[in-house]
């Protein structure tokens, strides 16, 4: 803890875990320098060395900026581990650093990977570069595309626009006779009315009333599920993946399901086969009224499905313990996906005339048949004949 007390007046403090150093500036203008190695609650004065010399201004700023230095440099020195960072740092004992307590203020963002406003164990040995427990080293995120993909209320609204979350302009098409579950709030609409910030919506929501099955869209495996009810906007989460010989697309593919009215009784490294119920409809997750801290007056989401579509050329993944980021990922407009076909990203999807933004969409009816036979891929949701 440094400070500067003036005949017994503090003028500032400012937090260091390298050394708790107090300057004390005398009436007498002689600056006596206190150096102890533990908190100042704990302190007595014969834990105390003291120093003094005259303190002339000179003389006063050259001790500060060296005093700074060498304190700045015994922080990297007992602090470059995850471990120490935690020892020395960690204040109130809840083995994670807060933004208060993380000095380095301008690097927290780039650290925290799951954006919940902590730097836990995984996350600094991450920045310090040592191993993750159950991660390669080697196969974790870019930043750019933690950011695109995290979407946390510091990250850049441009690394997600380059990361393919942009309006496409496709949509879906059903043939006569048949309805399915329409799409009210499209794929990259502009979000920031319901946001503390520039935001877009990743992904496309279908309403249908409460229970209302939500079915696989391809055969994966279930990789993780969220329990947000009341903290993060997408609520309770299934996330599948799904390998290029599952969707026929030379991509690994991610499905991800939110707002489900419980929590579905499904066990991570589950397969699931094309088709199969993985819950039931709700409308789990925080309001924008509640993120920008407004009175919500009584609303409520609409019970609906939120649904989106990440991609990779690659095959590893990270999951943060509360979003799913794939290495090198990008974002679908899930109208995409049903074109079944290469490309997908979403500058190509824009391009296209307008005459091909119609997409033609592969389902399952109520019954259990399956439109086209051949399909690897169907709608989130049972269709039905008109």
């Amino acid at each position: 803890m440094y400070g500067v007390v003036i005949d017994g007046k503090r003028l500032y403090r400012f937090d260091s875990s390298a050394a708790d150093i107090l300057f004390v500036l005398q009436p007498t203008l002689l600056l006596t320098l206190i150096v102890k190695n533990r908190h100042l609650s704990q302190y007595t004065p014969s834990k105390f060395i003291k120093m003094k010399m005259i303190a002339t201004q000179t003389n006063y700023w050259i001790a500060m900026l060296l005093l700074t230095a060498l304190s700045l440099t015994t922080l990297v020195a007992e602090a470059k581990s995850a471990a120490g960072a935690l020892k020395k740092m960690d204040r109130n004992g809840d083995n994670r650093l807060s933004y208060e307590e993380w000095r380095k203020k301008r690097l927290f963002k780039r650290i925290d990977i799951d954006g919940d406003n902590y730097l836990d164990v995984n996350e600094l040995r991450r920045f310090f570069g040592e191993a993750v427990e159950g991660v390669n080293p080697g196969s974790l995120p870019d930043n750019k595309t933690i950011s695109a993909i995290r979407r946390s209320k510091f990250d850049d609204p441009q690394d997600l626009k380059e990361k393919g979350l942009i309006a496409t302009g496709l949509y879906p098409v059903w043939p006569k006779g048949i309805a399915c579950r329409g799409i009210d709030e499209t794929y990259a609409m502009d979000y920031s009315h319901k946001r503390p910030k520039q935001a877009y919506h990743g992904g496309i929501d279908l309403p249908a009333p409460f229970g209302t099955p939500i079915l696989a869209v391809m055969s994966g495996e279930v990789i993780a599920i969220y329990d947000a009810h009341r903290s993060n906007p997408r609520g309770i989460e299934v996330v599948l993946r799904h390998t290029p010989e599952q969707s026929g697309l030379p991509l690994y593919l991610y499905s991800r399901y939110t707002h489900f009215d419980s929590l579905p009784r499904l066990t991570i490294g589950q397969a699931i086969a094309m088709g199969d119920v993985l819950g039931e409809t709700g409308n789990t997750g925080v309001l924008g009224c509640e993120l920008k801290n407004r009175p919500c007056r009584g609303r409520s989401r609409r019970p609906a499905l939120h649904f989106d579509i990440l991609y990779s050329v690659r095959s590893e993944y990270y999951d943060t313990g509360s979003v799913l980021i794939p290495v090198d990922g990008y974002w679908m407009d899930p109208n995409a996906l049903y074109r079944n076909s290469m490309p997908v990203d979403s500058d190509s999807m824009k391009a296209l005339t307008k005459d091909r933004k119609g997409v033609s969409i592969a389902y399952t009816l109520e019954g259990g048949e399956v439109w086209p036979v051949d399909t690897k891929m169907i709608w989130p949701y049972a269709c039905w004949r008109e």
